[in-house]
């Protein structure tokens, strides 16, 4: 019978498997490479993924080990703090706006794609004790008149103190010198609370401690010249025991809003505070003071 007769049963073929490292190659050749053990990985090379626990690794785990991170909660947190950051396009534009009674167009926002704006009223005093100028030196009144200084913000001292250097060139005076404090009523009437100066002699260099009276919300100094005289000076004032921030009369208070803005209606941004908003297209911006002529910076981001 021909050797390659069907009738013939032969044993069934068994495949050559090679032993030792060859043998391994060609089991990785049938059945691919045999993964590594996680601990035989490098740690910035494992695999992890987020879970509502975490972000964990092979097996599941997850939390704070190896590989892990605290909580998905974390991440989210992260991600608003970048969006949080100011990002400046065109750099830091800066202008100064002089805002009065009289409701004034601040920012016209007619681009199509938004901007940023930081809004800042600047502050005349800051911290726990302030100082500056009420009269500058040199200031000449002759006989007969009257001079009002401008308004200080006191919301947030507690006393005040003030001095005054001046030389009489005619006459002999009395100069009065009052201190007034705003009606919160009605919002524009001075009322006067004392006397703090009262010049008579020449040269006449004083200081007063007023304490707590008068110093209210609004103050301001009233010099009043008899006739005949002429009179040369400059007065500057004190305020301790203040809140930490910055004086926030209502006199220095910038009010925001539309093109109706008032100083009951309007968004208040005090002084030494600042605000930041995003402008969409035509989205217009009208700014406001209760009566004083203040100084407004803004900003471009």
């Amino acid at each position: 019978m021909a050797p390659n007769d069907k009738n013939i049963v032969r044993p069934p073929e068994r495949r050559m498997v090679r032993a030792g490292s060859l043998g391994q190659i060609d089991r990785e050749f049938d059945h691919g490479p045999s993964p590594l053990h996680p601990r035989d990985i490098p740690i910035d090379l494992r695999e992890r993924y987020i879970t509502g626990r975490g972000i964990g690794g092979p097996g599941g785990e997850g939390g704070a080990g190896i590989g892990g991170f605290p909580d998905l909660s974390r991440l989210i947190r992260d991600v608003h703090n970048i969006a949080g950051v100011v990002v400046l396009r065109r750099g830091l534009i800066g202008r100064v706006v002089t805002i009065t009674n009289v409701p004034q167009l601040i920012i016209d926002q007619r681009e199509y794609d938004g901007r940023g704006y930081l809004l800042l009223n600047p502050a005349g005093v800051v911290g726990l004790t302030a100082q500056g100028t009420i009269f500058s030196g040199g200031t000449v009144l002759v006989g007969a008149t009257t001079l009002a200084s401008g308004s200080l913000g006191v919301a947030n001292f507690n006393t005040g103190r003030f001095t005054i250097k001046s030389v009489l060139n005619a006459g002999a005076g009395p100069v009065t010198v009052d201190l007034q404090t705003l009606d919160p009523v009605d919002g524009v009437t001075w009322i006067t609370t004392q006397t703090i100066f009262s010049i008579t002699t020449t040269p006449f260099n004083s200081y007063v401690n007023v304490g707590t009276f008068g110093i209210d919300v609004d103050t301001r100094v009233f010099v009043t010249v008899p006739a005949g005289t002429t009179i040369t000076f400059d007065m500057g004032f004190i305020l301790k025991d203040g809140l930490e921030g910055t004086s926030a009369g209502a006199t220095q208070t910038i009010f925001l809003g539309g093109a109706g803005v008032s100083p009951t209606s309007g968004f208040p941004l005090l002084a030494g505070k600042d605000r930041s908003f995003y402008f969409e297209e035509n989205v217009a911006m009208y700014a406001v003071t209760s009566g004083p002529t203040l100084d407004m910076n803004i900003f471009e981001l």
